[in-house]
């Protein structure tokens, strides 16, 4: 096994290969001829070889689980932030049994352009309610998209991870190749060597239907869900109606001002031209 290890240590194929040749060479005339001419039965170096890439394959695996861990730790970290943020108490209306101040759109407003000092309080104090709304929204959302983007980085993983697997058993299929080759040439008997050992030909498995992988999205896709309802809820708290949900582009929502006094009657450009009339 420790030839064999070097050989999957080593990054120049070519020479790897050439070493295997040589040890297909020297088993086929140093093993019984049985070893080799029977279909059934998987010489000793075929086994070895499928057994190192078992480990390499582990080995990928292990670091796929690694990456799986730390992608959850990302997405819950998201998860707190965004929790965190929509728990601020500053962000919330008051809520104190009285009708919010009348925002300047209505009949009386218009007959008196005077407010009482608490009404204008109560104003300022919205907007900068909002304003801090608007930016505890921001935050939000980028802590939402980069969960989204802790999905994408995981069906990348899964990815890259097919492609060392197939990397893994393409190497080995080489070897053995490059082995048998050498038997063929260095063995008496060639004629009687089937055209296929047992363990020569090894079916790759689908990373995406595997449970780790399913999983993987499952756990990611729950987060992800559940902090997009709550957000629709703080969405209808803060600001009913007037706090879109964000977006498919990602983008942040404004908050729409719906307290800006009207002009008194007679001030329009409208009125201004009927005025002299």
């Amino acid at each position: 096994m420790a030839f064999l290890s070097r050989l999957f240590k080593r990054a120049d194929p070519p020479a790897e290969r050439e070493e295997a040749h040589r040890r297909g060479m020297r088993d086929a005339r140093e093993h019984p001829l049985s070893e080799f001419t029977d279909p059934d039965f998987q010489p000793a170096y075929v086994t070895e070889i499928r057994a190192l890439a078992r480990e390499e394959i582990t080995r990928v695996d292990r670091r796929l689980a690694a990456t799986r861990t730390a992608l959850l730790e990302r997405a819950l970290g998201e998860r707190e932030t965004i929790l965190r943020e929509l728990g601020r108490a500053d962000t919330r209306p008051p809520v104190n049994g009285h009708a919010r101040p009348p925002s300047g759109d209505g009949p009386a407003s218009a007959a008196d352009p005077f407010i009482s000092i608490a009404e204008s309080r109560a104003r300022r104090e919205e907007a900068r309610r909002r304003v801090l709304v608007e930016e505890s929204n921001a935050g939000v959302q980028r802590s939402r998209a980069r969960i989204e983007h802790l999905t994408q980085e995981w069906e990348s993983a899964l990815i890259e991870r097919d492609h060392e697997v197939e990397a893994v058993h393409a190497r080995a299929e080489r070897l053995i190749a490059a082995y048998k080759s050498g038997v063929l040439r260095g063995h008496p008997r060639k004629e009687e060597i089937p055209s296929l050992w047992k363990g020569e030909v090894v079916a790759m498995d689908a990373t995406g239907d595997r449970p780790a992988a399913v999983s993987g999205r499952e756990e990611i896709g729950r987060i992800l869900r559940e902090v997009e309802a709550r957000i629709e809820v703080w969405h209808a708290e803060v600001l009913p109606r007037e706090l879109p949900a964000a977006p498919e582009t990602g983008t942040t929502p404004e908050l729409t001002r719906q307290d800006a006094p009207k002009p008194p009657p007679g001030d329009g450009p409208g009125d201004a031209a009927g005025g002299g009339g």
